[in-house]
């Protein structure tokens, strides 16, 4: 083995290992939110209920469901262990980001590439996250890459390779048939390469319409309505903004602006990375078409930017956006970022001291915001909340009432949903329970349709027989942004306790005045 070969190796195992640390040191150190929550839900589902969500409309991922369903059976459903499966396929990332930045441009871009990928607050958050989302990641980046090596000459079985990642990536997120055109578009970049090789993308094309085809029958026609969907409106340009201080700095966000300008620049940079100034290309290991790496440039460009676009046209009528649907974009950023650093290096002297730096900077607010991701509380804290309740007996606490315990009491939940989250940590398989009242619901007038004497009426029907209320408060204004529930039990009973936690609220009512 060529002696540069093996350093590039043994630099990747190194980044395997240090990756895999990263995201395992702190699995649990947030507490599961209730998306996390659902997936457990949707996994342990009864299976003709499972099987019935492959072709159920706008049900999103049933193949990661399935997939994690597996994987319970065998791990079990504690939080660490329902994560590591995210985590796996975040760790299987790294390699897969080598190759195939050694493929479409040279080892130094491709190693590069593999360090940002490991050392991604990004990546790593949804490593430590039970949602599919390293799963399109993974099978994203394999399909690209089986598409390259199968246009390179690599045979039937790198367009195997390529059709059954893509077929995978349909069944695991609803976005992900966005895919194929960004492949499609791909493949004409790389010309030269697909006029050799055009008998296997027609085949490719064929296959992926197969599988595809029972989510086109009903994805096709709500992609065109115009309907609410619950997510926030966006313009093309905050999107912009979103995706690169993700991508940059992770979900804490430290270095702000400063972190995603740089990596915004050297993105650029890449894309731009033969022009004069850097003109000493470096040989990339190319296929049988010989393509130039500026063609690398363009493929990277299209699936950052095509997926996007898509997705802002379909939500100028029903809003979609949310940065994480677009997370198997983002290796098209890190490839670029990697393209400038490994042209810098690799071009004229002066050129080469400037890597340093930035790369350490990159680094920094990566190192720092995983650190911040791993110590300081982010999703919501129902951990937490449901251990003060069910430990509010026995804390010796002398407003607790005698003969009484949390498995006696009534919880109020605003909003209902979270009840799903608390459950999973609270000790106490039944309670009393209620759901807090929706009051949001508007007439055509604008006005409420829920006065608050209607909903005092409600809370009344609602508390009758019970002398103590626990109120579990999270996202409360998705279902009574006027806070009727609470002023109602702030009027009608005594306050005698209440805890705050990270986005959950819990307080303690004495109904028996």
């Amino acid at each position: 083995m060529h002696r540069s070969r093996r350093r590039h190796l043994v630099g990747l195992l190194l980044l395997v290992m240090v990756g895999f640390f990263v995201r395992a040191i702190s699995l649990d150190a947030q507490s599961l939110w209730r998306d996390e929550v659902d997936a457990l839900r949707f996994a342990t589902a009864p299976w003709a209920e499972m099987v019935n969500n492959f072709t159920r409309p706008g049900w999103n991922g049933p193949l990661y469901y399935l997939a994690l369903r597996g994987w319970i059976a065998a791990a079990g459903a504690s939080e660490y262990a329902i994560r590591f499966f995210s985590l796996f396929f975040g760790v299987l990332c790294i390699p897969l980001m080598y190759v195939l930045g050694r493929r479409v441009f040279d080892c130094t871009t491709g190693l590069v590439s593999a360090l940002l990928a490991a050392f991604s607050p990004y990546f790593v958050w949804y490593s430590q996250e039970a949602k599919m989302y390293t799963l399109i990641l993974a099978l994203t980046l394999l399909a690209v890459y089986g598409l390259r090596r199968a246009l390179d000459g690599g045979g039937p079985r790198w367009w195997a390779t390529q059709i059954l990642a893509t077929s995978l990536t349909f069944y695991s997120h609803i976005l992900a048939a966005l895919l194929v055109p960004v492949q499609a578009a791909i493949a004409l970049i790389w010309w030269p390469l697909l006029r050799k090789s055009w008998k296997g993308a027609l085949v490719s094309i064929a296959c992926l319409t197969l599988p595809y085809l029972p989510l086109a029958v009903w994805q096709a026609p709500l992609a065109l309505q115009a309907r609410e969907t619950g997510f926030h409106s966006y313009t093309l340009r905050q999107m912009i903004v979103i995706l690169l201080n993700g991508w940059s700095t992770g979900i804490r966000g430290w270095g702000g602006s400063w972190a995603a300008a740089l990596m915004g620049l050297l993105a650029v940079l890449g894309a731009a990375a033969s022009t004069p100034w850097l003109s000493a290309e470096p040989q990339a290991e190319q296929g049988s078409g010989g393509t130039r790496p500026l063609r690398g440039h363009w493929a990277a460009l299209i699936w950052l930017t095509l997926p996007l676009l898509c997705l802002w046209l379909i939500s100028i009528r029903q809003p979609l956006f949310t940065d994480r649907y677009l997370i198997w974009t983002a290796p098209a950023f890190y490839l670029l970022i990697g393209r400038a650093l490994g042209s810098l290096a690799l071009s004229r002297d002066w050129t080469r001291w400037v890597v340093i730096p930035l790369l350490g900077g990159v680094l920094l607010a990566s190192v720092a915001n995983l650190r911040l991701q791993a110590s300081e509380p982010i999703k919501a804290d129902f951990r937490a909340a449901a251990s003060y309740v069910s430990s509010y007996g026995e804390s010796g606490n002398s407003s607790a009432e005698a003969g009484t315990t949390p498995s006696d009491e009534l919880v109020i939940f605003q909003i209902p949903y979270a009840r799903y989250t608390f459950d999973y940590y609270f000790p106490v398989e039944e309670y009393p329970h209620a759901d807090g009242l929706y009051t949001n619901h508007r007439a055509p007038s604008g006005g409420y349709q829920m006065g608050k004497d209607q909903a005092w009426q409600q809370m009344r029907a609602i508390t009758a027989g019970h002398d103590v209320a626990w109120f579990v408060a999270s996202e409360v204004g998705m279902w009574d942004e006027r806070g009727l529930v609470k002023e109602w039990l702030d009027t009608n009973a005594l306050r005698v306790a209440e805890a705050h936690f990270k986005r959950v609220d819990v307080y303690r009512y004495d109904l028996s005045e």
